[in-house]
């Protein structure tokens, strides 16, 4: 009897470490909320940047991390060592978030809120101010 019972606690160790990490990765929260507010008349050093710090920094910072292209970088707004930065790629990037191909967490439905692509719709009407 004692065997038997030693026996089922060890078969169900397994099944307990499976729902203890389906309840840790429910509980995980990988998108970041909205922004609140859009302003009217943003600028990349107050408004765009701690936008793209959220939703795309972690990849296309320096360096390029998880298979981005090291070509270009959106933790700044310009460069000067020649690699193309926020300025230089924010109508590609913008197009890319309003597809949803960007981030990557856009195809499960996790991307970035109307606000935030409210925001940078706002910065390129105004001519992607610094």
């Amino acid at each position: 009897m004692l065997r038997r019972n030693l026996n089922t606690r060890s078969s169900c160790r397994p099944l307990l470490a499976v729902a203890a990490w389906v309840l840790t990765m429910a509980s995980c929260s990988f998108s970041k909320p909205d922004i609140a507010t859009v302003p009217a008349h943003p600028t990349f050093e107050v408004d765009v940047q701690p936008l793209l710090a959220d939703h795309c920094v972690l990849c296309h910072g320096y360096p390029a991390k998880r298979g981005a292209p090291s070509n270009f970088r959106l933790d700044v707004y310009t460069t000067t060592d020649g690699v193309r930065a926020a300025l230089q790629e924010a109508d590609r990037f913008i197009r890319s978030i309003d597809d949803g191909k960007m981030p990557p967490s856009a195809k499960w439905g996790d991307g970035m809120g109307p606000n935030g692509k409210a925001l940078l719709h706002n910065w390129q009407a105004d001519g992607y101010p610094p």
